[in-house]
C-alpha cells in the first residue's frame, strides 16, 4: 500500500459529533470556534442522536458535509471523514445489509449433545441413534459440520479421536460411534446477530432498530460499504479530496458486531478452505478440529484470541489475514486512489499488525482505560494503567506502526467517555502520555453539536462550548500542537526495538524498565526482519524471566557501543520520559508523575546555545550545567521541557528565587459564564454580584454552578520590582491570568503558578478567569470551584528595607 499523496498536518484534530438536528449556521459556528481554538483539523462524524430530518448519507446530510468542508477549506482546517454512523465501522448504518441480507456479519455457533454409547451384547446388535441438531428456529443457519469427540479423549489436541459425522436428510446425524462417552458438536454458519450503534437515537445498542453489522470478511459486503459511504463522499466533495480532506477514519471494526450471539466465532463462507490451504491439509481435517475453537476463554471484540495456540491460533491467523486483505486493504486502496490516507484504529489496543494496515496508524484511549497514577499508588507499589496491561501499549503501537511505514503520522482518538469529571489536568497527562511515546496526531473526542436531553451523556464529555473549561482549551490545544510539530519535524530516535507478536505486543516489566530509565523504543514484529534492522539493539521480553529485572545498565552500555544516544538521569527519575530528537535537534522531557523532579541529565551532546523551551508557555530560559557537563532539570508535575538550540530566540535567565512579595488582597469575583441553568434547583436563584476567594460550590445557590468567574484585584508595583510570579494556590480547576487586560499566562494544573514577566511600576490590574468542573452541573458533583488561594505575588526585586 503506497503512502497517499497528502500527508496532512500533524497536531490536534477536533472530533466533531453531529448528534442532533443541524443547520448551516450551527455547523459553521462550531467550525469557526474550533479553528479559533487552534486545532489543525476536524474529524466529521455522524453520531447517535442525529435527526431523521437530516438522515445519514442522505442528500441533506451530504449537503451539510459539503458546507462544512467548504468552510474548513476557508479556515485552513484539514478534514478527516468518519466512515460510519457511530461505530463500529463497516456497515453504513445498516445499509450494507439492507442491500443484501447475505451481507450480515457471519459466525460459527456450536450446539452440543452428549451421548453415551453402550457396549454391544453378543447376538443383540447395537441400535445406532440419531440426532437432529438445530440452532433454535433460525431458518437461515447452515449446518457446516458435526464432530464427535470422546469425553476425556484427545480431540482437543490435534483432533486425534475426533470423528466427522455425516449429515443425512432431513438434517439428521447418525451417531455411529464406538462405545463410550462422547460430546457431539454441531457447528452452524449463521448471522452473528451483532449490530452497530446507529446514527439516530432509536438505533443505539439494545434497540430493535439498531443497524445490523456487516460481514467484513466478505469482499462483496465491503465493496457495498465502500460504494454506499466512500463513493457518496467522493461525489459530494469532489475537488476537496486530497486537498482539504486528507484522510478517512475507520473505527474499530468488530467482526461479529456488538451484542452478538453467545459463543459466536468470526466466520465467512469458505474460511475453512483458506485455513486448510494455509496448513496444507484437507478441508475435512479442518472441519474435524473446529470444536477446538470453543475450548478456550473466547475472543476479544476484534474476534480473535491472542493467547490461542495450535489450531485455534491457525484459525485466528486466517481470520486476521482475511480481515486485513478484504476490509483494510480495500479501504486503503480506495483512499490511495482518491489522494487520502486511511486512518483510525483497530479493535484492540495492542494489535500492531492491524494498525500497520493503516496509512496513518492509530489507536484509541477512552472510557477511563488509562488514568494518571496517584503518588500514593506509586508509594504502595500499585500498578499503573499507563505502564501495565494491553491498553498501556496503545501509543507505542500506533507510533511503531507509523515508524514501520516510513514515518507516517501516528494517530490517537483520546479523551472520549472520560466523563464530565475529566479535568484539563488529567487531559494534559493523557496527551503527554501519547506525545511522549511518539503520537503526533491526536483526535480529541469530542465536540458535541448538542447536549439536548441524553446527548449530554453519550460518550461525554463535550470538550467544546458545553464545557465550563472551554475558555481555557485554546492554551491546551496550542501546547499539544507545538509539541506534536516539534516531534514531527525531528522524529524521536528509537535505538531499541522490543520484539513482539503482531497481534498482541507486550507490556509489563521489560517495557516499564525501559520507559522508567529514559530508554525510548519501538515495538517490532518479530517476523519483520526489515523493521528489526532499523534498531541498534533488539530486546526480546521472552528472554527475560518473569522474576528477573531487565539489565538496563548493560543495555545502555550496548547502546553506547553501537553509537546510539543514551540519556541518564542522576539521581534516577522513573517518572520522566525522555525523547531524543533526530538530527541533533535536542531533547524533550515529559513528567508522568505527581511529585516535583530535580535531577541531572547526562546527555550525549548539548548545543552551545541550548536553552530550555517550555512548549506550554512558549518561554525559554537558560540552562544550568555542572563541571561534568550534566544539565540540571527541575520539573513540576504536568510539565514538559525541551532542550533545544536558542536559534536567535530570546532566552531569559534561569528563574530567580523570589525576593519580595506584593500585597494582592481584596479580590472581587464576578460570574462571567454559566453552563446550564442556575435556577434548575431553585427558580429564584441569581448569581451574587460579587464573590471573594473561596470555594463557590459551598455558597447558597451556587452548589451546581459550572462556569467561569473573573477575579480582579489592583496591585501597586514599586520601581525595580523585577520579574513577577503569581502563585494562585488552590484553584478549581483552570485559570487564565491577565495584567491590565492582556493575557499573560494560563494555569491548567497544579501547581497553579504563572510567570507575569516584568511588571511596570504603578497600579496594575490583575485578573484571573477561573473555570470549574462541568461535573458540578451535569453530574451533581461538588468539586472544589473557584480561586481559593492563598494568592501570592512574588517579584525578583530586592526586599524593601
Amino acid at each position: 500500500m503506497p503512502l497517499p499523496t497528502p500527508r496532512g498536518p500533524v497536531g490536534p484534530y477536533a472530533f466533531v459529533f453531529w448528534n442532533d438536528d443541524l443547520d448551516d449556521a450551527g455547523v459553521l459556528a462550531q467550525l469557526r470556534e474550533i479553528a479559533g481554538a487552534g486545532f489543525v483539523g476536524v474529524t466529521l462524524s455522524a453520531r447517535v442522536g442525529l435527526s431523521r430530518r437530516v438522515g445519514y448519507l442522505t442528500d441533506e446530510f451530504l449537503r451539510l458535509v459539503r458546507v462544512a468542508v467548504d468552510e474548513c477549506a476557508r479556515l485552513g482546517l484539514a478534514v478527516m471523514l468518519y466512515d460510519e454512523a457511530s461505530y463500529p465501522s463497516g456497515s453504513a448504518n445498516g445499509a450494507v445489509v439492507a442491500r443484501d441480507p447475505a451481507f450480515a456479519a457471519r459466525c460459527l455457533v456450536p450446539v452440543t449433545h452428549d451421548v453415551e454409547v453402550p457396549g454391544s451384547v453378543p447376538g443383540d446388535p447395537a441400535d445406532v441413534g440419531y440426532w437432529r441438531p438445530a440452532l433454535g428456529r433460525d431458518l437461515d443457519a447452515r449446518l457446516l459440520a458435526v464432530v464427535a469427540r470422546r469425553v476425556g479423549g484427545t480431540g482437543g489436541a490435534g483432533g486425534g479421536d475426533a470423528v466427522l459425522l455425516p449429515v443425512r436428510a432431513p438434517g439428521l446425524v447418525r451417531l455411529d460411534l464406538a462405545p463410550g462417552a462422547w460430546r457431539v458438536t454441531a457447528m452452524f454458519d449463521a448471522a452473528s446477530g451483532g449490530t452497530i450503534r446507529g446514527a439516530h437515537a432509536e438505533e443505539d445498542d439494545g434497540s430493535a432498530l439498531a443497524p445490523p453489522a456487516a460481514d467484513l470478511l466478505n469482499p462483496d459486503a465491503v465493496a457495498a460499504f465502500l460504494e454506499l459511504t466512500h463513493d457518496a463522499y467522493a461525489a459530494a466533495l469532489g475537488e476537496h479530496l486530497g486537498t482539504t480532506v486528507v484522510a478517512m477514519f475507520t473505527d474499530e471494526p468488530f467482526l461479529l458486531g456488538r451484542g452478538h450471539r453467545p459463543l459466536a466465532r468470526p466466520y465467512t463462507p469458505g474460511l475453512e478452505a483458506e485455513v486448510a490451504s494455509a496448513l496444507s491439509v484437507e478441508v475435512a481435517v479442518v472441519l474435524r478440529r473446529l470444536p477446538e475453537l470453543w475450548d478456550g476463554e473466547g475472543t476479544r471484540p476484534g474476534g480473535t484470541d491472542p493467547d490461542a495456540t495450535g489450531f485455534v491460533r491457525d484459525w485466528d491467523d486466517a481470520v486476521r489475514a482475511r480481515l486485513h486483505g478484504v476490509y483494510y486493504d480495500a479501504q486503503a486502496a480506495w483512499c490511495a486512489a482518491h489522494g487520502l490516507a486511511l486512518t483510525g484504529h483497530p479493535a484492540e489496543p495492542d494489535d500492531l499488525g492491524t494498525a500497520a494496515r493503516l496509512h496513518w496508524p492509530g489507536q484509541d484511549t477512552v472510557w477511563r482505560w488509562v488514568v494518571p497514577r496517584s503518588a500514593a499508588s506509586r508509594d504502595e507499589g500499585g500498578s499503573s494503567t499507563g505502564l501495565d496491561g494491553p491498553e498501556s501499549t496503545a501509543p507505542k503501537v500506533a507510533a511503531s506502526a507509523a515508524r514501520a511505514r516510513g514515518g507516517a503520522p501516528a494517530v490517537t482518538e483520546v479523551l472520549g467517555a472520560y466523563g464530565w469529571r475529566l479535568s484539563l489536568d488529567e487531559a494534559r497527562w493523557l496527551l503527554d502520555w501519547y506525545l511522549s511515546r511518539g503520537v503526533t496526531t491526536p483526535v480529541l473526542h469530542a465536540f458535541f453539536s448538542s447536549v439536548r436531553g441524553g446527548r449530554a451523556f453519550e460518550s461525554e464529555p463535550d470538550l467544546g462550548r458545553w464545557n465550563s473549561w472551554w475558555p481555557h482549551l485554546p492554551a491546551f490545544v496550542g501546547y499539544v500542537r507545538r509539541v506534536a510539530q516539534l516531534l514531527d519535524a525531528a522524529p524521536p530516535v528509537w535505538s531499541v526495538g522490543v520484539l513482539s507478536r503482531a497481534d498482541a505486543v507486550p507490556s509489563g516489566p521489560v517495557v516499564r524498565a525501559l520507559l522508567e530509565a529514559q530508554v525510548d523504543f519501538g515495538y517490532v514484529d518479530r517476523d519483520d526482519e526489515r523493521a528489526a534492522a532499523a534498531y541498534a539493539v533488539l530486546v526480546d521480553p521472552d528472554d527475560v524471566p518473569g522474576a528477573a529485572a531487565l539489565d538496563v545498565d548493560g543495555l545502555k552500555e550496548r547502546l553506547r557501543a553501537a553509537g546510539a544516544p543514551v540519556v541518564d538521569a542522576e539521581p534516577a527519575a522513573p517518572d520522566l520520559r525522555a525523547v531524543v530528537l533526530s538530527d541533533g535537534a535536542g531533547y524533550v522531557v515529559f513528567h508522568e508523575g505527581e511529585a516535583p523532579v530535580r535531577t541531572w541529565l547526562r546527555l550525549p551532546s548539548v548545543p552551545d546555545d541550548a536553552c530550555w523551551w517550555d512548549p506550554f508557555t512558549d518561554a525559554r530560559h537558560a540552562v544550568a550545567r555542572d563541571d561534568e557537563g550534566r544539565v540540571l532539570l527541575e520539573l513540576e508535575r504536568r510539565r514538559t521541557l525541551a532542550l533545544v538550540p536558542a536559534a536567535g530566540h530570546r532566552v531569559s535567565p534561569a528563574v530567580a528565587v523570589p525576593g519580595r512579595r506584593l500585597d494582592v488582597t481584596g479580590w472581587r469575583g464576578t460570574v462571567e459564564k454559566v453552563v446550564g441553568d442556575l435556577r434548575a434547583d431553585a427558580p429564584d436563584t441569581v448569581a451574587p454580584a460579587e464573590l471573594g476567594l473561596g470555594d463557590w460550590s459551598r455558597l447558597p445557590g451556587l452548589r451546581r454552578l459550572s462556569g467561569s468567574v473573573r477575579y480582579t484585584v489592583e496591585v501597586d508595583v514599586p520601581d525595580g520590582a523585577g520579574a513577577a510570579r503569581l502563585d494562585l494556590g488552590v484553584v478549581g480547576e483552570a485559570a487564565t491570568v491577565s495584567v491590565d487586560g492582556v493575557v499573560v499566562g494560563h494555569a491548567l494544573a497544579a501547581p497553579y503558578e504563572v510567570d507575569l514577566g516584568t511588571l511596570a511600576p504603578g497600579t496594575r490590574t490583575l485578573d484571573v478567569l477561573v473555570s470549574n468542573s462541568a461535573a458540578n452541573w451535569y453530574e451533581g458533583d461538588r468539586r472544589p470551584s473557584g480561586l481559593m488561594g492563598p494568592v501570592i505575588l512574588s517579584t525578583s526585586g530586592p526586599k524593601p528595607l
